[in-house]
């Protein structure tokens, strides 16, 4: 069965592409009947006098439940999902149950393969195969029934093609060159390098450069940020003589990262993300983390501002019960001023060697590579002041603290804070004491 999930999408485009591969003068009549319907029937390339006999069955299905019906009608052997971006998991999951039932184990050996194949361009943020894949952090909010949903079956597998172009960004600028790897390019009307001319960020990372569309309707924060220039498949590992600064965003969604700063570059080994806590819950479990990650080290703690706030119920601040657990936080600025923070990091990302991100660090990375993002005004061309507040922008801003902390402000921007000394967290216990 070849499936999309409308007809006249299947009709328009799928189809007249299939006849394209399988034209009826060699391959067999095409019937244009509710379902459309392929008979093939051709010599065996062998030579050895068999001959191959398939029935390819055309079917729209709009939804796990539409799948469900029209599987129960069909006995397959297998099933090609064409443009799967557009298809739940659960599509998947129901026309994967009706396959090898087609032959039947009562005319012979049955089925020697069944299961099924899908294509796509590159999906938005939030589709299923970009969690499956890898592709972006499964959101720690999920429940972990749902989490089980989206782990990979061991015998899935996942192809992903060449871009169409190599992407180098110089000094702040995206530029693109021939890629000889990219397939398929002696068949195109453009090249590459003419698609993407007037075309807008988004659509050249999700139609060209085959990347995960992270900011349908918003700009990134940080586009000078290259997933190629910028971060690793690879676990870093830190330097044993060099502290480790560890960047927090506070709030109900807490956030930490760990890196370390070696001759101009900085390799950001791992991240945090709290779930909906606060400090009271989120400190203890930072120590747990650097602790069991980074044993015998010593540590830099930078914050934003919020962390020195009271509550209503509470004069103790976030940066007080840190500092209960051996944590001494500093403010990354005075007053979290928006333009310290941007020019920080680009001044990081448009240096040469200036930052490189452990695999580790999906939610991180994932920020900067668009989840991070200005918002569309609705039906302007405009986009917010600030940045979208979402599941990523925690990290990111406790990213931005730790480059701050780590004396990148100075050098960058002009931010007078000096690295506060490094401290070793140990076993003893801090009693606060209300002060008049």
């Amino acid at each position: 069965m070849i499936v999309r999930d409308t007809y006249p999408k299947l009709q328009k485009t799928t189809q007249k592409t299939w006849l394209d591969w399988f034209d009826e003068d060699r391959f067999g009549s095409f019937r244009k009947g509710v379902p459309p319907t392929h008979q093939i029937r051709f010599e065996h390339p062998s030579g050895d006098g068999t001959f191959v006999n398939t029935e390819v069955i055309f079917h729209a299905v709009g939804s796990p439940e539409e799948a469900e019906a029209v599987g129960a009608s069909f006995e397959l052997t297998g099933f090609w999902i064409n443009e799967v971006q557009f298809h739940e998991k659960g599509t998947v999951d129901e026309l994967m149950s009706r396959t090898g039932r087609y032959p039947s184990p009562a005319r012979g050996p049955g089925a020697t393969w069944y299961g099924g194949f899908a294509d796509m361009n590159a999906p938005p943020e939030g589709h299923w195969t970009t969690y499956m894949r890898g592709d972006v952090a499964v959101p720690h909010e999920w429940s972990d029934e749902r989490r089980r949903v989206m782990e990979k079956p061991e015998d899935w597998k996942f192809f992903i093609q060449p871009p169409g172009l190599i992407e180098k960004v110089v000094d702040g600028r995206r530029l693109y060159f021939f890629n000889p790897e990219a397939e398929n390019q002696e068949n195109l009307k453009q090249t590459y390098l003419q698609q993407i001319q007037g075309k807008t960020q988004e659509w050249i990372d999700r139609r060209i450069m085959n990347r995960t569309g992270l900011y349908s309707g918003g700009k990134p924060v940080y586009p000078s940020y290259s997933e190629d220039e910028h971060a690793t498949d690879e676990v870093l590992a830190p330097i044993a003589s060099i502290p480790i600064v560890i960047g927090l965003d506070f709030g109900r969604d807490p956030a930490a990262t760990a890196g370390q700063q070696v001759n101009g570059e900085w390799k950001v080994f791992d991240e945090l993300i709290g779930d909906n806590e606060p400090a009271v819950e989120f400190a203890p479990k930072v120590k747990r983390w650097l602790s069991t990650r980074f044993p015998g080290f010593e540590f830099i703690f930078g914050g934003d501002p919020r962390g020195s706030d009271r509550s209503q119920i509470s004069n103790v601040t976030s940066y007080d019960i840190f500092m209960q657990h051996g944590m001494k936080v500093v403010q990354a600025t005075s007053n979290n001023d928006p333009g310290v923070r941007r020019n920080t990091v680009n001044s990081v990302l448009m240096r040469s060697r200036g930052l490189l991100i452990s695999r580790r660090c999906l939610m991180l990375r994932t920020g900067l590579a668009g989840g991070y993002h200005y918002r569309r005004i609705r039906g302007t061309g405009a986009y917010q002041e600030t940045p979208n507040k979402n599941e990523y922008s925690h990290v990111s801003e406790a990213f931005e603290n730790m480059l701050i902390i780590g004396g990148e402000g100075p050098r960058g921007v002009g931010f007078n804070a000096k690295p506060p000394e490094p401290v070793k967290m140990g076993r003893r216990r801090v009693t606060l004491r209300k002060c008049s």
